[in-house]
């Protein structure tokens, strides 16, 4: 039962990606709004949403807690890195993308795809877990997961310096996070006009998200991809292993409930989109992360419900 829920919930964010494959497949979509709809959603209506959301739902004296939950989702994120390099090494993934491998399997979509799946799972206070997810997930990708895809990359023009390492890293979305904190940690009253100009930017999300990741799906040419030995392992590990590990770290830390749950699915979702242009502008193995991030995209509209009544049925 909770399975088939899942799926319905699953089903409707379906119905949006499929939304934005058709608009591309008809031609509506030009290379330059391809480029724009991410950029929208990144610069101009994640980070209001973010701002709001922490103003909002936290508290000055919820901090020292919250940063205690943001453990669990990092642990979990630096378990999953180091058991997908043991999986390389005994298994012989290509040396071309192994480290690109452990990257892959360990960091996961938490913004494009973790805010419309958690909020039609588990409604709005989810979003909170969402953000600290997010939060130890993006840290990794920018310091550790960076120096691997320089490491790996055969440019080595292409390294980006470590001013631009921490523009990168202090991302739109991280922006809107951390003002929202320094907002909340130093008392300072928002206007409730504000509020809602954030709350109304914020809701642009979800479907501009949705609505681009048909857009992706429909632009690949799913006649060239091939998915090998390497890509198969990838999936297991990180439609599979991580929220196993995520499981792990919950066993040494107990969590609320709701927060268990975000946590899970949140390890379980799909690789991170920018895995692909990364591998592509340091000169890594960009197919095998196309490849990677196209199948555990379309994968995890199964596997999302199914960890859904896995942790249900466990009671957690």
């Amino acid at each position: 039962m909770v399975f088939l829920s899942a799926l319905g919930s699953m089903a409707s964010i379906t119905l949006l990606c499929a939304v934005g494959y058709l608009v591309s497949r008809a031609g509506w979509v030009s290379r330059d709004t391809e480029i724009f709809i991410p950029k929208l959603v990144t610069v101009v209506a994640i980070p209001p949403f973010l701002f709001g959301q922490v103003v909002t739902h936290f508290k000055h004296d919820q901090f020292l807690e919250l940063i205690r939950n943001s453990a669990v989702p990092l642990g979990s994120v630096l378990a999953t890195f180091v058991l997908a390099l043991a999986v390389a090494w005994i298994f012989r993934v290509d040396r071309r993308h192994r480290l690109l491998f452990g990257v892959a399997a360990s960091v996961s979509n938490t913004l494009f795809i973790g805010i419309p799946v958690n909020e039609a799972l588990f409604g709005g206070p989810a979003i909170t877990y969402v953000i600290l997810y997010f939060f130890g997930n993006t840290t990794f990708f920018w310091t550790i997961g960076n120096w691997c895809l320089a490491r790996e990359g055969l440019h080595k023009d292409r390294r980006l310096t470590k001013r631009e390492i921490l523009s990168r890293a202090i991302s739109p979305p991280l922006r809107g996070l951390l003002a929202g904190i320094a907002v909340v940690l130093l008392d300072v009253p928002v206007p409730n006009n504000l509020l809602r100009s954030c709350v109304l930017l914020g809701s642009l999300t979800t479907p501009l998200a949705l609505l681009y990741i048909g857009i992706a799906l429909e632009r690949i040419d799913w006649k060239r991809i091939s998915v090998g030995r390497d890509a198969v392992l990838l999936l297991c590990m990180r439609l599979a292993a991580a929220p196993c590990l995520l499981l792990g770290c919950l066993w040494l830390l107990p969590l609320e409930r709701l927060a268990s749950q975000v946590f899970v699915i949140q390890s379980s979702l799909p690789c991170m989109a920018n895995m692909a242009l990364f591998a592509a502008y340091y000169g890594a193995d960009k197919e095998f992360a196309s490849i990677a991030v196209a199948t555990s995209t379309l994968l995890a509209m199964l596997t999302v419900p199914a960890w859904m009544a896995a942790i249900s049925w466990a009671g957690i």
